[in-house]
């Protein structure tokens, strides 16, 4: 009782602050809180964010950043409240607690330490000049708060060490005092150059006294494998000198302006040897405006792009790509009567890959469609762009469809709530994990292009309330959809289904990529085995193509179901397993990786696991 009456206290302590935060007339509204942090921990709490004029809410800050606030402030949803968990003793350990899932493939846990907190939101990569060289990073609460872990394998995964992002005081210009610390680090992503030297990408971010945050970048020479991140620049490797500095190259800051705020980075780096920019870094992410209504009140949330050209050592300044259309992008100026009417400015998880030709393509979700989010035709209500750089991101195309998405995945709404999922998010019962479809793409030496999503068009059909869709449904049928182009994406196939063999059971979350060969690998959450649909569990399930996706083979990558983690059995981590998951070919191998809720000891709970699939 003590627990979740605290808990509830800490909640009504945090209201109190978003209310503060929400007054435009108040003097502390950047002080005690960025307003689009505010406005998800309100959205958490119960109160609804502003809606689109599709009938759509505006784009939400991704799940890791909100989960690493509220685990950092003690709030805990209503669902957490009401939990009382019955969890087996844990056994404790003083050395790294390894595990591995025996099978074909084994399931070898990434993050090996000891406890019982939760890692999700996973990435990996692969060194191109040693394929035996694996890093995996994920959000990781294992320290005070979030802090997000790199996990190392020099045998081709089947052992990791671990580590936790050495973030400490960084060197910001713009902050008081020329350093600052954050209160949690978030969203991680790395890639590899041509050279072996791995780059590392995460948010950084306050929830308490400030609304600082920014997008930070640190290093691992080629020698280190990723065992160590260390400021770009510092240290060498032939001859060895080991890096002193663990302080982080700044991309972006908002010290300057807290009224903005940073979210869902992603990166790419050129390794072509036939372009005229290899080893360039490229991040892109979406920022937050709310500088509208006399500070404080959304304005737009667009992507921005910065690039490196000297192994992350310093980056350009941030600059919008999302563009406008008047063919596919409509009230852009709806919350900002400055912007364009045609701009494409209400957008969420974008993601570069480069060609090689060192072609940038940028692909992201935008919400800037004319189409009402229940009964519209399709249900086609949000949509997939795309934007092109081929100087090395100095000019943009302006933004084109690729594909149209059905998000019509039933609503968490008051009077209409989902168990365990939270307000005004997503999910698809019997899991509460909050989910939304996002594109993922790949690229071949050819210059094939793919992009992979979900998509609910084949679900449903659910009951409205307010112009929204919410349960009962008539079933949770999402699907995994993909469309490919080969002339540098001027035009792309018709949209296709790829997961036709799950029948009307749900496949969500997919991280895809195309091989040197040209052939189509996609990864994805997959509820079509055993009982899964209907008790919540999940696989992960990997699809191959060798046909332009004519034809797919199937492989369940998991060795037994991961059962559903519900706040009755976690009352701590229910509700998230991530946004993403993560997928890379090289060396011969897919790649993959997961968030796994079959816990150390019979408990439930959330892990990172490694599984890799030859290709030849």
């Amino acid at each position: 009782m003590r627990r979740a009456i605290a808990s509830a206290v800490a909640c009504v302590a945090v209201l109190a602050m978003i209310a503060i935060g929400n007054d435009p007339a108040s003097t502390q509204t950047a002080v005690h809180r960025n307003p689009a942090l505010t406005m998800a921990l309100a959205a958490a709490q119960g109160k609804a964010p502003p809606r689109l004029p599709n009938g759509n809410f505006v784009p939400m800050l991704s799940g890791a950043v909100v989960q690493s606030a509220m685990e950092g402030l003690g709030i805990r949803t209503s669902a957490q409240v009401r939990a009382t968990a019955t969890l087996p003793d844990p056994t404790i350990d003083t050395a790294g607690c390894a595990n591995v899932f025996a099978g074909s493939p084994n399931n070898v846990r990434a993050n090996t330490d000891c406890g019982y907190r939760f890692q999700s939101e996973e990435w990996v990569a692969v060194n191109p000049t040693d394929p035996s060289n694996v890093v995996v990073s994920q959000n990781d609460s294992s320290l005070s708060g979030n802090h997000t872990g790199v996990d190392f394998s020099v045998d081709g995964g089947q052992h990791f060490g671990d580590s936790r992002l050495p973030s400490g005081r960084i060197n910001i210009p713009e902050a008081p005092g020329g350093v600052w610390s954050f209160d949690f680090f978030s969203d991680p992503v790395h890639v590899f150059d041509s050279q072996g030297n791995l780059f590392y990408v995460t948010l950084g971010a306050d929830f308490a006294q400030d609304g600082f945050d920014g997008v930070f970048a640190w290093k691992a020479n080629s020698c280190l494998k990723g065992s160590a991140l260390h400021t770009p620049g510092s240290g060498s490797c032939s001859p060895f000198s080991p890096p002193l500095s663990a302080s982080a190259v700044p991309i972006r800051t908002n010290f300057s302006n807290p009224l903005l705020f940073d979210d869902k980075e992603l990166m790419a780096a050129d390794t072509w040897p036939t372009s005229p920019f290899t080893d360039n870094l490229y991040v892109t992410w979406t920022i937050f405006d709310f500088t509208c209504g006399g500070g404080g009140s959304f304005c737009d949330a667009p992507i921005f792009f910065s690039r490196s050209r000297d192994g992350g050592q310093t980056w350009t300044t941030a600059k919008v790509i999302s563009g406008r259309n008047s063919n596919i992008c409509n009230f852009g100026n709806a919350f900002d009567p400055s912007q364009p009417a045609h701009a494409c400015n209400n957008d969420q998880w974008s993601d570069p890959v480069v060609g090689p030709d060192g072609t940038i393509y940028v692909f992201f979700m935008n919400f800037n469609t004319n189409k009402v989010t229940v009964n519209s035709p399709g249900g086609l209500n949000n949509q997939i762009l795309m934007v092109k750089s081929s100087d090395a991101g100095n000019t943009w195309t302006r933004p084109v469809q690729v594909a149209r998405d059905s998000g019509t995945e039933p609503y968490s709404l008051p009077g209409h709530e989902i168990p365990d999922c939270s307000l005004f998010r997503q999910c698809l019962p019997p899991n509460s994990y909050r989910m939304s479809d996002y594109p993922t793409a790949g690229i071949d030496p050819t210059g094939k292009l793919v992009v992979y999503w979900s998509d609910f068009r084949h679900g449903g059909p659910c009951d409205e309330f307010q112009g929204l869709p919410v349960t009962p449904c008539g079933n949770f049928n999402a699907d995994i959809l993909f469309s490919e182009s080969t002339d540098g994406g001027s035009s792309w196939t018709t949209r296709r289904d790829l997961t036709t063999n799950g029948g009307t059971t749900a496949q969500w979350m997919p991280w895809g990529g195309l091989g040197p060969d040209g052939k189509l690998y996609v990864a994805y959450y997959d509820r079509k085995y055993g009982n899964c649909e209907s008790s919540g569990c999940n696989d992960i399930t990997l699809a191959t193509s060798a046909n332009d996706g004519t034809s797919w083979s199937y492989r369940r990558i998991t060795t037994s179901s991961m059962p559903n983690l519900t706040c009755a059995n976690n009352p701590s981590e229910c509700g998230f397993l991530g946004d993403y998951m993560g997928l890379a070919v090289g060396g011969g191998n897919v790649h993959i990786t997961w968030g796994d809720t079959r816990g150390r000891n019979g408990t439930i709970e959330e892990d990172v696991y490694y599984a890799s699939i030859r290709t030849i």
